[in-house]
């Protein structure tokens, strides 16, 4: 093994490509293997001079425009080289496992092709609104393709546009290099986007020009004509190495230095090549990287196909190479797919990477045997006209030099080595959290499918695709997760039960959530036992309470939690407390009591600080009985020793005062209450459709006959004592003095209170709402009302059975449980995970670190999927450009009469304008009240063009602090209209400046 050296290095953590072929990094590979030519030919053209062969990517008019919020009307409008680089980033972005919402310090240094578009779209929509000589430019100048990118994905660092012809992409690569290294940003991406559109379909190869006049490239080979032209795009993603290890990133390569020149005047004209600047360049970037020739084993040239240019490149290397003391392997990616002008050096730096990933090198197309004058000057080098394994050499790591050279001179040479292994993480067998989320609910199917099956062909990775999922991925509103224990399950749970979906969820300001603390009545033997032998943080939190309760129980219930789990309750249906109440016996004692009472508290106690050291943190609170005495610790009312010697001394008054029953009931309490007989009463209105009544034990009996007599369905609940009628009236006054000498403090978390069915905010509750708290009616169903009037996300911190209320209450709202039922097989933490997985869903994030008690790395997983649709002119392109591809916007005319409103569209004139113009603009087919105009993808200056169309509509000029008032369709009808009925015939106005996302220069 060999010494790692971080300083001044810099890894590529992200990669991404599409280039002729192929359209993933995994099939550029494939290609790269199998030594294929992916150079797309034609039937002979009549013309001599005319080559039917070109490089095309896939699709190059197609475009995922939801994934960056544009609107369809400025897609078509932008040069598809742009957007081609916008998703290329973006998957460059993803695959190195950046979340944008979390890291913006991103630098972007990005290089775009001749522009063949702009005269093809300005000629197709002339006179349409919204395109003029400003969004024109917007869309297809050059100069805003990086500041583009940076817009769209929210990055703050460097947005420079690179423009170097043939060396391009590896300049951008250089540039991104010393940015990092320099400090300026954390993370730096280095892109590249040449695409012909409209596809020209071939090429000009006059004689003695440097095109191939047979249709192929052949690099440094004795039969080499000239060279193929072809698309390309990619982008890769750098970090500083030191980083990239520290944060456990998968690392594809190290580049080690790099450098660039111009050829300057030396040479025979501006078009012409210089051996000694080529053989510089390569000897500077191997000075920065501190090596000496002898230390590179294959070198990715430019490799042109031409006969000078080939010349000229094997004179620099070899003059270079002499004296490197073994064989020094030479390719050039051109020979597969043609020179793909500003993106040429993007295809060899990931071939490069990717040769030093696989430890392969692979044969360059086509070439079988140097000419004579090169191989008479080889020296060291030897051309690859066969794949190979890359063979290690002792002491040091394998390292490859990638040449790109552009036409008017800038030379680029960058120097690469092999990562070393990322560490393997330990095999667990505890349950893992896989998170997906994908732009559009068409593309989170896809997303699933392919982390299933990336996980079927690598089953180890499962912790670190879980960590990664968690930690390192862009979140987006279509969400699903799934807790597995093993990878076998992976399969069975994206394709079954165990998957949950949340679709459509806005994503934003994560919603506030409520915990909502349980009584007595789900609480079960060993609850919580598991979790405590996995899980760190609650096993700390546990232990502060436990220590204390341990000291009221004689150390019971620490015993109770130290116990396994209660078995799975065979009959389902009921609450099985009888092994912890009754011990076998006929009645528990009071100590008994004070066991149930303080391990529940201690259970709900650990349990939420958990959560809010997992950054869950309540903003109410919601307790439910005995629930409420932990609502008013983490509230700050009083702290957890006070409160559990209070609810000790509780269960012992309660123990005191008689035998008692209670009786579930599926009723409203209102329904059912006047059937009560004497001796009972409704201790619990919990929900619209659940109420528990509590009284003496033979009066219960009765009420249960009576009710069931009556059509009501009851539910046994497994209680011996009276809790929550006046039959603890003398219990709760002796509690009430007790409490006199605790010092309780204002809530400082608002608690929805089940004794008032009011708020708790701010206020004490003091000793007499605790005694009327031990024997008034349980107000839950009003409390929850009270909660869900502010929060619709709420948590069950504890065995209780509140989702079903919650449900009935409210079918919006969301109640999340975290403990498991008694009944149930499934582990603590895989209960908990799925808890964090559903809270997810719905936007809450967790402290994902926090989470994992080993440790695990960032892995590669499969980049997200796009909808990608069509976004061209439906006119023929300008002469010489090539056919038109179909067309996919077919948006109604300009100066058409606005269609009758659709359903849900605004009825007025006003809103019969805006809606028009809303569908025009934004490239829309229908349009409803709700929808946002920025948030459909408008901007300032289709702003500019909707306040035009109101002069010309109204006769006034409509301010744009009014017509953006609300930039919904509804809302801003409605502004305007209300602005022309008072103020419009006051003054008008000059037009104002907006500020909604273009620039004003």
């Amino acid at each position: 093994m060999y010494e790692f050296d971080h300083e001044d290095a810099v890894a590529v953590v992200g990669l991404s490509v599409r280039l002729p072929g192929c359209d993933t990094v995994a099939r550029y590979w494939s290609l790269l293997e199998a030594g294929e030519d992916s150079i797309t030919r034609r039937d002979t053209s009549e013309d001599a001079t005319f080559v039917p062969a070109y490089g095309s990517v896939p699709g190059p008019g197609h475009f995922d425009r939801d994934r960056f919020g544009i609107a369809a009307s400025e897609a078509l409008l932008t040069d598809p080289q742009q957007r081609l680089l916008l998703e290329a980033v973006d998957e460059a972005l993803t695959t190195a496992n950046v979340d944008r919402a979390r890291t913006t310090a991103v630098s972007v240094y990005a290089g775009v092709g001749h522009n063949d578009y702009a005269r093809w779209v300005a000629e197709a929509l002339a006179g349409r609104p919204g395109v003029d000589d400003q969004s024109l430019e917007i869309g297809n100048r050059g100069d805003y393709a990086a500041t583009r990118v940076a817009y769209r994905l929210g990055l703050q660092g460097a947005a420079v546009t690179v423009q170097s012809a043939c060396s391009t992409a590896l300049t951008a690569v250089h540039l991104a290099a010393q940015d990092l290294l320099g400090g300026g940003s954390d993370l730096a991406v280095a892109a590249v986007s040449s695409v012909r559109v409209p596809a020209p379909g071939g090429y000009e190869a006059p004689l003695g020009g440097i095109g191939s006049p047979h249709g192929v490239c052949r690099p440094f080979d004795a039969a080499a004509g000239g060279s193929v032209p072809g698309d390309g795009v990619g982008a890769v993603v750098l970090k500083r190495l030191a980083d990239a290890v520290a944060d456990g990133d998968e690392i594809w390569a190290v580049v080690r230095g790099s450098a660039m020149n111009n050829d300057g005047s030396g040479k025979s004209g501006f078009a012409g090549v210089d051996a000694a600047a080529q053989t510089e360049v390569i000897r500077a970037a191997l000075d920065v990287a501190g090596l000496e020739p002898g230390d590179i084993d294959y070198v990715e040239a430019h490799g042109s196909g031409t006969r000078i240019g080939d010349s000229t490149e094997w004179s620099a290397l070899a003059e270079v190479f002499a004296d490197a003391g073994h064989p020094v392997h030479v390719g050039a990616a051109k020979g597969g797919l043609g020179h793909l002008r500003e993106a040429a050096g993007l295809a060899g730096f990931a071939k490069a990477v990717l040769s030093l990933r696989h430890r392969r090198l692979v044969a360059t197309p086509h070439f079988e045997r140097l000419p004579a004058d090169l191989a008479a000057r080889s020296g060291p080098l030897r051309p690859l006209d066969e794949a190979m394994d890359w063979p290690a050499v002792p002491g040091r790591p394998r390292r490859a030099g990638v040449s790109a050279f552009g036409l008017g001179g800038t030379n680029c040479h960058v120097v690469l080595e092999e990562a070393l292994p990322a560490p393997v993480t330990p095999p667990s067998q505890d349950a893992e959290l896989l998170l997906v989320s994908s732009h559009h609910p068409d593309t989170l199917d896809a997303d699933l499918a392919a982390l299933r099956d990336h996980l079927a062909e690598d089953p180890a990775q499962l912790a670190d695709a879980a960590w990664t999922t968690q930690t390192a991925r862009h979140r987006h509103p279509h969400r699903a997760f799934a807790v597995v224990r093993c990878p076998e399950e992976v399969t069975e749970a994206f394709d079954g039960d165990l998957l949950r979906r949340q679709r459509g969820h806005a994503v934003g300001d994560a919603p506030e959530v409520v915990f909502v603390l349980p009584g007595i009545g789900s609480h079960y033997p060993g609850m919580g036992a598991e979790l405590a032998r996995t899980d760190p943080l609650f096993a700390s939190h546990l232990k502060t309470v436990v220590t204390v309760a341990d000291t009221l129980t004689d150390g019971a219930v620490g015993r109770s939690f130290a116990a396994g789990p209660a078995r799975p309750d065979p009959r389902g249906d009921r609450v099985d407390l009888r092994a912890l109440l009754r011990r076998g016996g006929p009645a528990p004692a009071p100590r008994e009591l004070r066991e149930v009472h303080l391990a529940l508290f201690c259970m709900e106690y650990a349990m939420a600080r958990t959560l809010m050291d997992l950054g869950i943190r309540p903003a109410a609170l919601l307790g439910h009985s005995l629930g409420e005495w932990v609502a008013a610790v983490l509230a700050g009312v009083l702290g957890p020793e006070e409160a559990m010697a209070a609810v000790a001394r509780r269960a012992d008054l309660v123990g005191t005062a008689g035998p008692g029953a209670m009786l579930g009931v599926l009723a409203p309490a209102e329904e059912v209450e006047h059937h009560a007989v004497e001796g009972t009463w409704i201790a619990a209105d919990n929900g619209p459709n659940h109420c528990v009544f509590s009284g003496l034990p033979e009066a219960v009996s009765a009420l249960a006959d009576r009710l069931r007599a009556k059509g009501f369905t009851t539910l046994p609940v497994d209680a011996t004592h009276p809790f929550h009628t006046p039959q603890l009236a003398d219990a709760a006054t002796l509690l009430g003095e007790d409490l006199r000498h605790v010092d309780l403090a204002p809530a400082r978390i608002p608690i929805a209170s089940s004794v008032l069915g009011a708020w708790l905010d701010g206020e004490v509750p003091d000793p007499g709402y605790w005694r009327d708290h031990m024997v008034s009616r349980v107000r839950f169903r009003t409390a929850a009302s009270l909660a869900l009037s502010r929060h619709r996300v709420l948590v069950e911190v504890g065995p209780g059975t509140a989702r079903p209320w919650i449900a009935q209450a409210d079918p919006d709202a969301v109640c999340v449980r975290t403990v498991r039922k008694s009944y149930e097989n499934a582990g603590d933490r895989q209960i908990l995970l799925e808890a964090l997985g559903e809270l997810w869903t719905h936007g809450v994030e967790t402290d994902w670190p926090r989470l994992r008690p080993a440790p695990a790395r960032r892995t590669l997983l499969p980049p997200r999927a796009l909808v990608r649709r069509r976004y061209l002119p439906d006119t023929e392109p300008p002469a010489g450009h090539g056919p038109a591809p179909a067309a996919r916007w077919t948006e109604p005319e300009p100066e058409a009469p606005a269609p009758p409103p659709a359903d849900g569209e605004p009825g007025s004139g006003i809103g019969q304008f805006l809606a028009h113009r809303f569908r025009v603009l934004l490239g829309l087919r229908r349009v409803h009240p709700d929808d946002d105009f920025f948030h459909l993808g408008g901007d300032s200056l289709m702003g500019v063009h909707l306040i035009a169309g109101l002069k010309d509509l109204t006769g006034r000029s409509v301010p744009s602090s009014v017509v953006f008032a609300s930039a919904t369709l509804g809302g801003m009808t409605r502004e305007i209209e209300s602005w022309l009925a008072t103020a419009g015939h006051e003054a008008d106005h000059e037009p104002e400046p907006l500020d909604h996302g273009s620039p004003a220069s």
